[in-house]
Parts: structure tokens; sequence; C-alpha cells
């Protein structure tokens, strides 16, 4: 049994491979754990859902010291929990290829190692590889320029003129951070967000000791957090309940003193169709004085800045705040099943039944795959219910393989599709959906929906198979 990724996904596996006895090996393309929240450590990292819900049912932590957890301390109690696994990862394995071949996938790595394993759980993630503006003269640029995902450890603001290109869910959290200490901090807005106050506070020592000595209090907080989300997420689905975010976004906004800048950051389509963002900071750091914001198009990168529609902005580093390619995780990986490489098979659309099982491809297990993402609640949770299914068909196949029937595949896309078009979702272009606007990320009903019909989904959507093929 392989399990490929070292983040949240493959803990997860591991987790559940452990108590259910059987034999694993988690490959790890880099020299520790940690997925995202090792590779995002951008000044202001946190994570946008509290951290009583955003972590593993597994491995609780009473000892969270926010609502809303830092980045490192997402890591450190990520590190935490792979301990007991330590002697099953293989660290510096990069997956390049796989191929499906006498009943077992044949895997390769980019320092050599080769593997079989009957079953592979691919927990490689989805929000791991930038998403670079094609900008004229980007590679002429004189100064520092990065991805926030990465971003250099010895790279000091204090004094800099910074440009930052995207105003999306990194952005917003570490141009506040980047203005205290920038001369001048330019912001290159495309589309502005909508953004809703941040409800963070600090747990005393006194409530985490409370959540250690009685358990049930921090699950009744896991509990309240879950269902206080899935309510919220109704008004992504039916955007008429979603008053009360627009009200809180328009709230925030008046705290742009220019009104001129205030107009600039209003959002002109429906709240949810991209990413709401989470932020009590960002609008504050937008008023600073050395703080300018600019909305015209970028025409290209000089030498020594940006250059717009009439004029030149000089700048010393530049910042790309401009997320990431889902669906080009797999870009380095050659995939091949028995009938093709899953690059060909997906190139109509993506496609993987409960984000999981892709016709074609036997015994192979996506965490996060497509339609698995949400806009409004703990993709860990997902994850969960996957891994769950995941082992239930390595269970019901035996010693064969097992891969999802085709038309089970279509029934659950059209079941997915299906409140796409009255929902906020569908009001905008954004990265959920590819350029014919059908949706390739998201699951669009609730959290509860998507476990229940996983638990209830047995064989009877997979064909068992003994013997070559």
């Amino acid at each position: 049994m392989a399990v490929v990724g070292a983040g949240f996904g493959g803990l997860a596996a591991a987790h559940a491979l452990s108590l259910s006895g059987l034999r694993f090996r988690i490959f790890e393309k880099a020299a520790s754990i940690g997925g995202t929240w090792r590779d995002n450590r951008y000044p202001g990292v946190a994570c946008d859902v509290p951290a009583h819900l955003y972590s593993l049912s597994h491995a609780p932590n009473p000892h969270w010291s926010r609502l809303f957890a830092s980045g490192g301390e997402i890591l450190a109690h990520m590190r935490n929990d792979a301990e007991r696994f330590s002697d099953r990862i293989a660290f510096g394995h990069r997956l390049v290829s796989a191929v499906w071949r006498r009943q077992c996938w044949q895997l390769t790595f980019d320092n050599g190692a080769q593997i079989e394993a009957r079953h592979v759980i691919a927990a490689m993630g989805g929000l791991h590889v930038p998403n670079w503006p094609a900008l004229p003269g980007l590679d002429a640029f004189a100064g520092p320029a990065f991805h926030s995902a990465r971003w250099p450890a010895d790279f000091r603001a204090h004094g800099l003129r910074i440009g930052v290109i995207g105003t999306g869910a990194s952005a917003i959290q570490f141009v506040p951070e980047l203005a205290k200490a920038a001369a001048e901090l330019h912001v290159f807005q495309r589309t502005p967000p909508w953004v809703i106050p941040r409800p963070d506070f600090g747990f005393s020592n006194g409530l985490q000791r409370a959540f250690a000595a009685v358990p049930t209090l921090q699950l009744a907080l896991r509990g309240a957090t879950f269902l206080t989300l899935e309510l919220l997420g109704s008004g992504l689905r039916y955007p008429r309940l979603a008053f009360w975010a627009r009200a809180l976004g328009r709230s925030a906004l008046r705290s742009v003193v220019d009104p001129d800048k205030r107009a600039q950051l209003t959002p002109d389509y429906p709240i949810g169709c991209k990413r709401v963002l989470i932020s009590s900071d960002y609008y504050p750091a937008l008023n600073r004085p050395n703080v300018h914001l600019h909305t015209a198009p970028v025409r290209a990168v000089t030498a020594g800045g940006i250059e717009l529609d009439a004029r030149v902005i000089a700048l010393d580093a530049l910042v790309f705040g401009t997320g990431f390619k889902p669906m080009d995780v797999l870009s380095e990986v050659d995939i091949v099943g028995p009938h093709g490489r899953l690059a060909e098979h997906w190139g109509e659309r993506p496609g993987a039944y409960f984000g999981v099982s892709v016709p074609g491809f036997p015994n192979w297990h996506f965490l996060l795959g497509p339609n698995s993402a949400l806009g409004h609640n703990s993709v860990l949770t997902i994850i969960e219910a996957q891994v769950a299914h995941a082992l239930r068909l390595i269970e019901h196949a035996g010693g064969g393989s097992i891969e999802v029937k085709a038309d089970a595949l279509q029934a659950f896309l059209s079941e997915n599709d299906a409140p796409l078009a009255a929902s906020a979702w569908s009001g905008c272009q954004s990265w959920y959906l590819d350029e014919r606007g059908r949706n390739i990320a998201l699951w669009t009903s609730s959290v509860s929906r998507f476990r229940r019909r996983l638990r209830r989904v047995g064989a009877s959507g997979y064909c068992i198979r003994w013997g070559h093929h």
C-alpha cells in the first residue's frame, strides 16, 4: 500500500491504515511533512477555518492558542501527529510516474527509486502548484520576485518598495504584515474580493486546560463550529440567504477612508462566487499612507517595476499572491492506467467519483480529487470521509482490483452539477470553474450530505476484477 504525500491527507490515511492493520508506506516529495502548511510560510499565514474543526478527528488538540490558528501552529501540530508514523515515511521521493502492470501500480520517483503497490492513496493535495500570471517582461525584473508559497526565508521587507500582484486569500494575510515594514506597498488588484471580518480571539491557559481535562468540551466546540459553517454555507447554494454576509462585507468596506479606494474595493459579483475572504486587518492596512491600490491593468513588468497604462511604478521587490493551479497537481506525474493516460482521460473534463475514483484507473484512490473541495467548511472532514471510503474499496477488492463504473461517475457529476446554476458560484469566473463554466473543483452541497452519500456507496458502483488486465 502506497500513500503519496505527507500533508493532512497522508496523515489521515496513515492513521486509518494503521488501525486496519494493512501494511503501508508514505512517500513524500519534500524533506519534511506538512504539505500546504510547510510550503506556505509567508508573514501572517493562518487558517480561515476555526482550529478545533481544522484538525483531524483522531488528533484533537486542546492547546490551540487562538480560534484561527497560525500556519506555524498548525504545522507544529501536524508534526507532532506524524511522529508515530516516522518510520513509515520516505522523504525525498517525488512521484514522477505510475503505471498499472500485473495488477499493481509500478511507481517511479525522481530519485530513481521504484516500488510496486497494489493500491495507491494519492494524497498530493491541490493547492501547491503556484499560478504565475502571464505578464510580459516578468523575467526582466531585477529585484527579488517570488510567489507567496515560495517565500524566501531571508526576505526582509523593511524600507523596500514592494509590489503585490493578486488580492486572494494569501495576499490579504501578508499585505497587512508587509504594510508595517515597507517604505511603499503597491497592491495591484484585478478583481476585488469579498472580505468579511475575522472573529478571532485567543484561548486562555485556563480554557486550554479545561479542554484537556474535559475532552467533550472540545468535541462540543468542534461540533458547534461544523454545524454553524454548514448553516452559513447554505448562502452559497441559495444566494438570497447570504444577506448577512453581504451586510458584513459592506460594513467592513466602510472602514476604508478614501471613497475612491472604497469604490475600487467593492465587488460587483455575488458573494461566494469567488472564495470569501476573512480578515479584520486588510482594509485597515489599505488605509495606511504608504499603501497604494492600483486597479489599472498591468501592461508589463520592467527591470525596475510595473508598467501601467500611463506610468511605471518603481519597485524593489515583487510578490505574487496569485493562488494555485489545482488541476496542475498531476502535471509532473504521468499516471498510466490499463487503457491510457489520466491526463488524456481528463482532457475533456477532470472527474472523480466523490473526488476519489476514476474509471479506468483501478486501485487508485484520490483524496480531494475533482469536485470534493469546499467553499464553506473544513476540507479535513471531506478527507476523512474519503479515506474511510478508500479503505472500504480496498476491503471489497480483496486480492483483485476495483474501479468505479463510468455511469456511476456520470451520475455523481450530474448530481453535483444540478445546484450550480442557481448558486452563487455561477455568477463569475473563478478557479472553481473551467473555461467553459463547468464546476471542476467544488462539492456543491453540504458536508453532511457528502458524508452520508459516501457512507451509502458500496461496491455496486464499482467493477471488481481478478487476474491480469
